[in-house]
């Protein structure tokens, strides 16, 4: 049987949208292979720089490109291709299915899933973030499309209330897929004399927003000063401070992690630069070889989370908060109601309380298998049904 993975991506700049992909496909194939399916993949999202393929050993799969330009120039092709599938899972590249980030981008994603209701294909929306809607019209088309949908992941306590309020009966609450992301530990990078501590600094927030927009999120504290702060604070204390890019874009200098990590190791050459990742298995396991972590760009936080690694998570939209309230889990700083030396000084006791934190996350280890196997078991179910078409997914 042939999967559509709507907007998924094995080349993407973002590593986040990298290890939902890998992650998410994982578990499908598991899923699809207990029920005795050989599935076929279909890749349909965005390209970028990188290149982090899973094994062609065991996987069969093609991609197509899905953005402005494909669909100008063949939406029937795009249509086509959708259409093509037995099913399709789309995951939304994580939080993008919203209109926070515009509207450009939020039409597009309902375009592709108009694409897949059009063709009558089972669309299904893996775990993700939904919301928040801000405009009537995102609210309203949004909702259509989720209520033609045969299932809504929520992957947090704050997006399934947004399904119970916009009256999506087809739904169940799981978690982000990428916390089941294989890495392979290490810390060959680090001096074992010293507390090493990953910093992933996001070039979003440290421009403003998309496109140099003043302060686009509207946080309360000044996103520049608390990491110039923090590093100092860091430094003087004689930590170990890794800067660990993880949207690393080329040509997009608003989002690429990489190119502001360089200018502030320029500033203090002592920092410790991350490479230039290949893929998300490979920040994951770097990140997993730090005492502490702090980090604007989540799904670094989630690599450190799922590594075992205490992490402060400093959230600018409440994707961040929604997750980790869904883990018991409450560090996460939250940038649009703390100030800069508030920030700081949480940031500061929780280093300081790190041992505390570190048995917080394994406690919710506990959390995280039940829900990824909710996961597992409501896919099996999904795939199970799709040779009876009448058959309805339960929980």
């Amino acid at each position: 049987m042939k999967f559509g993975l709507l907007w998924h991506s094995f080349s993407s700049g973002n590593l986040g949208v990298g290890a939902l992909s890998i992650s998410n496909m994982l578990l499908i194939d598991e899923a699809a292979r207990k029920c005795g399916i050989t599935p076929e993949f279909l890749i349909i999202g965005s390209s970028g720089p990188c290149d982090y393929p899973p094994s062609t050993e065991r996987f069969k799969y093609e991609f197509i490109e899905f953005n402005e330009k494909a669909l100008l120039k063949n939406p029937h092709g795009l249509y086509q291709a959708i259409s093509s599938c037995d099913a399709v899972f789309d995951i939304g590249e994580g939080d993008s299915f919203s209109d926070i980030y515009g509207a450009k981008r939020l039409i597009k994603l309902l375009v592709s899933k108009g694409m897949a209701l059009g063709g009558r294909v089972p669309l299904i929306l893996s775990p993700q973030t939904i919301g928040p809607f801000k405009a009537d019209w995102a609210t309203k088309t949004s909702a259509w499309a989720m209520k033609k949908s045969t299932m809504v992941f929520a992957r947090d306590h704050q997006s399934f209330d947004v399904l119970k309020q916009l009256g999506i009966v087809n739904r169940d609450e799981v978690i982000d897929v990428a916390f089941a992301l294989p890495f392979d530990r290490q810390s060959e990078h680090r001096d074992p004399n010293k507390l090493a501590v990953g910093l992933s600094v996001s070039a979003l927030l440290h421009h403003g927003g998309y496109e140099g927009t003043a302060n686009q999120f509207g946080l309360r504290a000044d996103y520049k000063a608390l990491t110039d702060r923090l590093i100092r604070t860091l430094l003087e204390r004689g930590h170990e401070v890794h800067l660990v890019p993880h949207v690393i874009p080329i040509g997009f200098p608003a989002e690429d992690d990489y190119t502001v990590s360089q200018q502030l190791q320029q500033q203090y050459p002592e920092l410790k630069l991350a490479p230039r990742f290949k893929g998300p298995i490979e920040a994951k396991s770097y990140i997993s070889g730090m005492d502490f972590f702090v980090g604007a760009r989540m799904h670094a936080t989630i690599g450190a989370f799922s590594a075992g690694v205490p992490v402060v998570p400093l959230a600018y939209s409440r994707k961040f908060a929604g997750l980790y309230q869904s883990l018991d889990y409450h560090r996460v700083v939250d940038l649009k109601t703390e100030d800069t030396e508030s920030a700081l000084e949480l940031v500061l006791a929780h280093l300081d309380n790190r041992e505390q934190l570190k048995a917080e996350v394994a406690a919710s280890g506990a959390i995280i298998r039940r829900k990824l196997d909710a996961y597992s078991a409501g896919l099996e179910q999904i795939l199970a049904t799709l040779h009876q078409p009448q058959a309805a997914y339960q929980r």
